[in-house]
């Protein structure tokens, strides 16, 4: 395998430019970002093409993205470093891009299962302990402790030691976390009932706690891998497509969850669950692409956690994700933790037919990922200003629930009710194309802890 060499030369203007140096069947190419536009060299060599990534007649590509490196006469923010080698005896490899996307949207669908479980299971296990609704709520609150309390410290390890590294601990500890839930609560059912009706509770809100610590990195370490390998002009693309997954894990959870609690009871549903843990993991390791090695280390990296979050703090975009990511949460929190008891306390379903009614809602909201984030690359590809197209979006998306909603102060009609919460949702998931896109477009070398720090926001 030969590789072709290029020496990066970028003029005033920001424009990249490439000067193959020796013969080769391969071609390496660097592209330049700068702060709004990235451009790539497009090469030609016997007539294999390669653009930022994309080949065509290469059998055999690779592309990663490298850390910044300083280019004489030029302010660079981030380098992107393509490469592609063939042999005639080579197999086609899934891109890089591909390969993070896919990864993210799995560790999604199991972070959102293993969130889901609880929801659905609060009500067989409300009927065991006689839980009355305020512990209900303190239960499914105990998640967010831990969720909030990993957000901005999962973002900063993000950063610096790049975003699979981190997912990867985060997957074995909201696992390892779901998995245990019932042996704990068996425990302290056999060993502690003597202790003042036993410990029960506590044990039952450290193990959700600890479920909740896991998952706070994911969505730190998904944003710092995304802005890392995905090209602009398709993040919006492949974040509808990662929180299809996201959405795909509480379709698998509300439509599957009844039907094993029915037939082996709740421990089961988290053992099987946190269970997925292990062939996740495996898979992670295999197909996501770990940070290149380049000489050097990136500013975001050499920034201190404190001096990153004061310059982000100084930024009013700053502010505004913060309160559109909390805004946003509010409404999702509420879908997520008690749609299943409004469906069985309000509207008078059992807990299957509950959980299958709450089920389209999340269906919609899974199709609306993907659909807002392809509308918005071709909103943006098509040249309207990136800014304004995030806007835009992310006004439907708050005003399209606050309209849907209303009609459920005054009903009990399930005719009434599901249409409106499927517009709700449908509108919410709006929002990946909207302020979360906006995250990586303003902020690209700190995505990690700028989510990190707008999710605490959220979760609280």
């Amino acid at each position: 395998v030969r590789t072709v060499h290029t020496a990066c030369r970028v003029t005033p203007s920001g424009r990249e430019r490439s000067t193959r140096i020796g013969r080769s069947k391969g071609a390496h190419a660097v592209g330049f970002q700068g702060n709004e536009r990235s451009t790539a060299t497009n090469m030609c060599l016997n007539n294999r093409s390669l653009v930022f990534g994309r080949a065509k007649g290469v059998l055999d590509k690779r592309w990663s993205t490298a850390s910044l490196r300083h280019v004489r006469g030029a302010s660079c923010r981030r380098i992107f470093v393509v490469s592609a080698m063939t042999t005639e005896s080579s197999k086609p490899v899934m891109r890089d891009q591909d390969a993070v996307v896919l990864g993210c949207g799995l560790a999604l669908l199991l972070c959102n299962v293993c969130r889901i479980v609880m929801a659905v299971a609060i009500m067989p296990l409300t009927d065991q302990f006689g839980w009355s609704p305020s512990t209900q709520g303190l239960i499914q609150s105990s998640f967010l402790w831990g969720y909030a309390s990993t957000q901005l410290l999962g973002g900063s390890f993000a950063d610096k030691l790049g975003g699979k590294k981190v997912m990867s601990l985060g997957i074995m500890v909201f696992a390892t976390g779901c998995a245990a839930f019932p042996f704990a609560v068996g425990a302290a059912q056999t060993f502690l009932t003597g202790m003042s009706g036993g410990l029960i509770l506590p044990i039952v809100l450290i193990s959700r706690c600890l479920v909740g610590m896991g998952e706070g990195v994911v969505m730190p370490s998904m944003n710092n891998l995304l802005a890392n390998f995905v090209p602009p002009a398709s993040r919006a693309r492949a974040i509808g497509q990662v929180f299809t997954g996201f959405h795909g894990g509480t379709l698998l959870g509300l439509l599957i969850s009844p039907f094993i609690m029915a037939k082996y009871g709740w421990p089961v549903l988290f053992v099987i669950y946190g269970s997925l843990g292990i062939p996740l993991l495996a898979l992670w390791q295999r197909i996501v692409p770990s940070p290149p090695e380049v000489e050097g280390e990136s500013s975001a990296s050499k920034d201190s956690t404190a001096s990153a979050v004061r310059m982000l703090l100084s930024k009013p975009a700053t502010w505004a994700i913060i309160a559109a990511n909390f805004v946003n949460h509010w409404g999702y929190f509420i879908y997520l933790n008690w749609m299943p008891t409004y469906f069985n306390k309000v509207l008078g379903f059992n807990v299957r037919t509950s959980a299958l009614y709450a089920f389209l809602p999340w269906l919609i909201m899974a199709g609306m990922s993907y659909v807002a984030g392809w509308t918005a690359d071709k909103m943006v590809n098509s040249g309207m200003d990136r800014t304004t197209v995030r806007k835009t979006i992310q006004s439907i998306a708050f005003l399209g629930p606050s309209i849907a909603l209303i009609p459920l102060v005054n009903t009990t009609n399930p005719s009434v009710a599901l249409p409106c919460f499927m517009v709700a949702m449908g509108c919410t998931a709006l929002s990946q194309a909207g302020y979360f896109a906006n995250i990586q477009d303003i902020a690209p070398r700190y995505a990690g802890r700028l989510f990190g720090l707008a999710n605490t926001a959220g979760s609280l």
